[in-house]
């Protein structure tokens, strides 16, 4: 029996022999093509290719051109949101200091413009408390957060070096 004849037994209990294939496989050998021909097949398949590439490109440029379109249409939307919401919130402040106005002025009906002049006093006033107290909480919080650094700093200082930078100052 020549190698080229004899049969191959495969574990899977798969045979194949001369001229046959191996169960497994689905497709048929290949046959004799020439470099022409297949110089031809290969630029079709790439010519192929490129133009999926080509539609790949243009469809994520496509998708790329709505999601800005959909991010402007939507920033546009928030603009105009906060715009109404301001409106409203200055509507309603305008409302409210009106009403506490009349109030004084119902109060002290002889001079009823005093409502106007104590409401904006008053309103004023508190603005200017509150902007004072939000100020120097604000910076106590940054001065404490400056002195809690130079001491981590001096800290690491001392430890590293065996003196910090005001001890080599002064001496």
């Amino acid at each position: 029996m020549s190698p080229q004849s004899e049969t191959v037994n495969d574990p899977s209990g798969a045979t194949c022999g001369p001229g046959q294939r191996r169960p497994e496989t689905a497709e048929p050998p290949q046959s004799h093509v020439p470099p022409a021909q297949a110089f031809h097949d290969a630029m079709a398949k790439l010519a192929e290719l490129k133009e999926y590439v080509a539609y790949y490109a243009a469809v994520r440029v496509d998708m790329l051109k709505v999601t800005i379109r959909n991010l402007g249409i939507y920033a546009a939307l928030g603009v105009v949101g906060l715009i109404a919401a301001g409106a409203m919130v200055v509507t309603a402040v305008v409302l409210l200091l009106q009403g506490i106005a009349g109030a004084f002025a119902q109060l002290i009906p002889r001079f009823p413009w005093l409502g106007n002049l104590i409401t904006a006093v008053l309103v004023l006033g508190a603005m200017a408390v509150g902007i004072v107290i939000v100020m120097k909480k604000l910076t106590g919080t940054f001065r404490s957060q400056t002195v809690k650094k130079d001491e981590e700093r001096t800290r690491r200082e001392r430890q590293q070096f065996g003196h910090d930078v005001h001890e080599r100052a002064e001496g």
